[in-house]
């Protein structure tokens, strides 16, 4: 039974239900178009995967060997262990998780606790201020406390376009993290923007319908955004396909490749604990939150800081055996050396 249960929960492709997605022009330049979600019926929905054996066989200690004889360790991770150039002005942040869809075809979890990590991560550990952080999660149940609103496009938007985006000078951060549903939409709308003639999507909702926002939109709401220094943290299926957003400077962190799923391993239980992802799990809670991906990088240097690249290598090595032909973690680095939040 379990066996059919995961099965099902792999990819769905919902021909019969419209769902509206935001999609932009082929001039993606033009931040003029306001991108309102379109309907559109040529769409493939990534579920993630259900599967609470998946969190088996993390090793939550299991960081690099010290080097022996002053020798430089052998290393395959994108994190140097060098600094790059620190933050010199305010840092922001949009952090947006969601399991409760309307309806009940895409329910995930209950009150998405990848998000709720996230911005302890960035409150506790990397000096971010509460009140430049707009975070959109469930509301229900009474989740009102520890959120601006609920995951939908127009706060999305909002916050990106309005709130922030007119008051970012060059030396600002940016994280835009996005934890929830995923998948694919087959477009001819810029056929020249994708090799395979697709876009993916990051699914949301309007408070009635479940909508999605493209890859297209995404780039064109951080063009000309003032600042290069963004960091993009997707932990969804087909997240690969979100590496349009990379330019100098910026970092994409995706949770699997373009074609394939990702795992959550808890539901969560009301008023006990969150449901959680794996790949959060491993990038946000253990590696940042709890450290563990401190000393993830070439040198295996240990600062007491965790960069995106040491959390993102820790992530990846971690991924549990039994799933890593399935969810296999990308990163997309424009920035020069590790970058530190």
């Amino acid at each position: 039974m379990l066996s059919f249960f995961l099965l099902l929960s792999v990819v769905f492709s919902f021909s019969l239900t419209p769902v509206a997605i935001a999609q932009g022009n082929s001039e993606k330049n033009n931040n003029s178009d306001l991108r309102k979600p379109i309907h559109a019926t040529n769409i493939k929905i990534a579920k993630k995967i259900f599967d609470p054996s998946a969190i088996k066989g993390i090793k939550t200690k299991d960081r690099p060997d010290k080097p022996e004889n002053n020798k430089k360790p052998s290393y395959n991770g994108v994190a140097t262990g060098v600094l790059g150039t620190g933050v010199t002005g305010n840092k922001y942040a949009i952090i947006i998780g969601i399991c409760d869809y309307p309806g009940s075809n895409y329910d995930l979890c209950w009150a998405d606790g990848d998000s709720l990590n996230m911005r302890n991560a960035l409150v506790n550990k990397y000096g971010y201020s509460d009140e430049n952080i707009y975070m959109f999660r469930d509301t229900d149940p009474n989740r009102t406390d520890i959120t601006d609103g609920a995951a939908t496009f127009n706060n999305i938007k909002d916050a990106i376009l309005n709130k922030i985006k007119p008051n970012i000078s060059e030396g600002d951060e940016v994280v835009f993290f996005f934890s929830g549903h995923g998948g694919s939409l087959y477009t001819d709308i810029d056929p020249e923007d994708e090799i395979d003639g697709t876009d993916e999507i990051i699914l949301v909702h309007n408070g009635s319908e479940v909508v999605g926002i493209s890859d297209d939109t995404l780039v064109s709401w951080f063009h000309n955004f003032g600042t290069s220094r963004i960091v993009f943290v997707f932990d969804t299926c087909h997240a690969g396909g979100m590496n349009d957003l990379t330019s100098e400077g910026r970092i994409v962190v995706m949770a699997t490749e373009e074609n394939r799923s990702a795992y959550v391993y808890s539901t969560g239980v009301p008023e006990i604990e969150e449901g959680e992802g794996v790949f959060s799990r491993l990038f946000v809670n253990l590696g940042m939150l709890q450290d563990f991906a401190d000393g993830y990088n070439n040198l295996k240097k240990s600062d007491e800081n965790v960069a995106v690249e040491e959390a993102f290598d820790y992530a990846k090595k971690n991924i549990p055996g039994r799933i890593k032909r399935i969810q296999r973690p990308v990163i997309s680095d424009g920035f020069l050396d590790d970058l530190l939040l």
